[in-house]
């Protein structure tokens, strides 16, 4: 049973083997600090998806198509319109969850098929189940939600608090803030006292402050979509580089229409600090609100725990060691959640090999907000509490109330959710399910009984029955529709996420090792192969600068067909003017993915022929590049996969003797029966 921390900007992963907690990495890359899984997808025109790293890599040259930040949107009810096509924010999220579900059954090599997945403490009931569905869609069994507070404080102090202890958690990621104060009892015993914050104040609005500055140094407005990417980049970066310096410098290139602008200049910490100065307030006031409502003062908590990329911060820090006190050295804020969550998971599975101090792990938590019935008390409309915040789950409550007309046969439960001390009206709260019960005995003053429960993941169910008849009504809390929007049949989604995964794993391991050689004959047609040719050539000397463009009007180039078991490849052999290169015999038939993957393969062989110091046996990251401004960036990504994992080998190429008669001089005339040269 994995734990999954489904971050706003990045997410992780974790599984407990032999009592140890192992962190997933990512198919593409080893673990390098941060966390492995950007919540990233890019969808193309033609039905094609990438997930993760390879989508945020490329995200700047397909903006339209690049979904990011879709924590945000989770139980939303809004839908996210792509090339004309609308997705749910549970099917994106599904999509991440499908790719860390593939990679982690790659890395424990077995299917994994249940999880613990953190959500954000201050999530709402429609938020929650949201994260549920999403899992769901993505093959998931979802045991367990637990807050992501929770999770980090299990991380940290399962087995280290040894005594009652108070300990604040400041979760900060990049979409949403959590503070909860979570006493331990030094027997792995956590109970939440209390936990409040925004889900909509994170490291991406102070992203979105220094994008607003950069633009402002631009001297433009309205940047494209494209130019937007870019600078968003630019922001993500100096943010992190100044939480390590006072100063970071940046001179970069952004796309303006069609016209190329250059952005240069510094960003110093003092001025960062003024860009997110009202933000790094608002998370005081939650911290001040949340020691309000446990009744304690800063000097009663014994430790701070940071948790979320932006806490490394220097500013948010200041805040705390101001409000609170200094934070915890020695807690990763990047996979504190995803460990916490693994170790929930181990314990709820009966691990065998759990170690002792993970054991009798009780997490009690509580609910983030106010849950109220609309009702109406003499003409007026008022909400009535019937479970408080910060009141322990799981828990039930119930309360009676009377239908306000004699011949009425059927009455609204209504349910909302909110602040009701500070917004203790209608405005500034919501309302996240609504449900009718019908049958009512007409002419009598009916009572009815209304239930509200929470279960152990946080979920709310309501019900409702009028005493004396039974007549009964209930409504789990996953939806939150107006009449006009009626509630998605989750249902359906999973068989379309069925191609996305197809296509996921195609990536991952494109054709098996290889096809079988068949002799080509004499009558193989080489000369789309030329074409493909011409258009690496035309991305070179396009998007490459470094090089002098009259390389190309001196070199000669001959294809020729070559077998090997590994999957696709061509090799040249520098030492001009006339440059060989082998093309595997699995490339000889001209469709549409052949074509993109030579044209590709090609640019890696030309820029070798052009700089032979870069070393052959390696893809330089100048070929990432070039491959994304032509917009090659899924071929590109399914050689580099290949390469990396071996299969897609550069050296140790054989040619049959009918092979060396299968050759074509590109530009030249075709040399079917010519002798092999010495680079043979």
């Amino acid at each position: 049973m994995i734990g999954i921390d489904l971050g706003t900007s990045r997410s992780a992963a974790a599984v407990m083997v032999d009592g140890e907690a192992r962190l997933v990495p990512s198919s593409e890359s080893p673990l390098e600090g941060a966390k492995p899984f950007p919540s990233v997808v890019s969808l193309f025109k033609d039905g094609g998806c990438l997930i993760g790293s390879a989508a945020l890599e490329q995200h700047v040259y397909n903006p339209e198509g690049t979904i990011l930040n879709v924590k945000r949107m989770m139980g939303s009810g809004r839908t996210i319109r792509v090339f004309g096509k609308d997705y749910l924010p549970q099917f994106i999220s599904a999509l991440l969850l499908m790719k860390i579900k593939i990679d982690a059954a790659k890395f424990l090599g077995e299917e994994v098929t249940r999880a613990v997945i953190t959500v954000p403490a201050n999530f709402n009931d429609v938020q929650r189940q949201a994260t549920r569905d999403a899992g769901s869609i993505a093959g998931l069994d979802v045991v367990r939600l637990i807050p992501e507070p929770v999770a980090a404080a299990v991380a940290y102090g399962a087995g280290k608090l040894t005594q009652s202890e108070k300990v604040l958690v400041f979760d900060m990621g990049a979409g949403t803030l959590d503070v909860s104060v979570i006493e331990a009892d030094g027997h792995n015993f956590f109970e939440v006292l209390a936990t409040s914050g925004p889900t909509d104040l994170g490291g991406i609005d102070m992203t979105e402050e220094i994008v607003r500055w950069l633009v402002s140094k631009m001297g433009r407005s309205a940047p494209g979509k494209q130019s937007q990417a870019q600078i968003r980049d630019l922001a993500e970066r100096l943010k992190v580089e100044l939480s390590g310096s006072f100063s970071a410098a940046y001179d970069e290139i952004i796309t303006v229409g069609d016209a190329p602008v250059r952005l240069s200049g510094e960003l110093t910490r003092p001025v960062l600090e003024g860009l997110i100065r009202r933000m790094v307030d608002r998370s005081e006031e939650v911290v001040l609100r949340v020691l309000d409502e446990t009744g304690l003062a800063p000097s009663e908590i014994s430790r701070v725990v940071t948790v979320g990329g932006p806490t490394r911060m220097p500013a948010i820090r200041e805040m705390l060691t101001r409000a609170v006190q200094e934070p915890e050295a020695g807690v990763d804020p990047d996979f504190a959640v995803s460990i916490g969550a693994a170790i929930e998971g181990a314990v709820m599975g009966g691990d065998q090999h759990l170690p002792v101090l993970y054991q009798g792990l009780t997490l009690l938590n509580v609910t983030p907000l106010d849950l109220g019935e609309e009702a109406q008390e003499r003409g007026d409309h008022k909400l009535v509490l019937m479970i408080p915040k910060n009141t322990p789950y799981p828990t039930e409550r119930t309360n009676t109330f009377y239908v306000n007309r004699i011949m009425q046969t059927r009455v609204k439960i209504s349910i909302w959710q909110g602040d009701f001390e500070r917004n203790p009206g209608f405005l500034g709260n919501v309302n996240i399910g609504t449900f009718t019960m019908r049958g009512l005995r007409a002419g009598l003053p009916n009572e009815v009984e209304v239930t509200y429960g929470i279960d152990s993941d946080g979920i709310l169910t309501v019900k409702a029955r009028e005493i004396g008849t039974g007549t009964v009504g209930e409504i789990i809390v996953d939806k939150a529709w107006g009449n006009r929007d009626p509630a998605p049949q989750l249902e359906c989604i999973p068989e379309d996420i069925a191609p996305f995964r197809k296509r996921y794993l195609t990536t991952m391991n494109p054709g098996g090792t290889g096809t079988a050689h068949q002799d080509p004959g004499k009558g193989v047609d080489l000369d789309w192969m030329c074409e493909c040719l011409e258009e690496a050539k035309g991305v070179i000397t396009e998007h490459h600068t470094a090089f002098d463009p009259s390389f190309f009007d001196t070199a000669r180039f001959e294809l020729f067909l070559q077998l090997d078991m590994q999957y696709a490849y061509a090799y040249i052999v520098t030492g001009g003017p006339v440059y060989p290169i082998g093309i595997h015999n699995s490339l000889k038939e001209p469709t549409r993915e052949n074509r993109r993957m030579l044209v590709i393969t090609l640019v890696h062989e030309l820029l070798h022929a052009i700089h032979p110091d870069w070393g052959h046996n390696r893809i330089n990251p100048e070929e990432r590049r070039l491959a994304n401004l032509a917009c090659y960036f899924d071929t590109y990504r399914e050689k580099e996969i290949k390469f990396l994992s071996g299969q897609m080998s550069i050296c140790n190429n054989l040619m049959t003797a009918s092979e060396r008669r299968i050759r074509v001089r590109c530009g030249g005339q075709d040399d079917h029966d010519g002798p092999l040269s010495p680079y043979g």
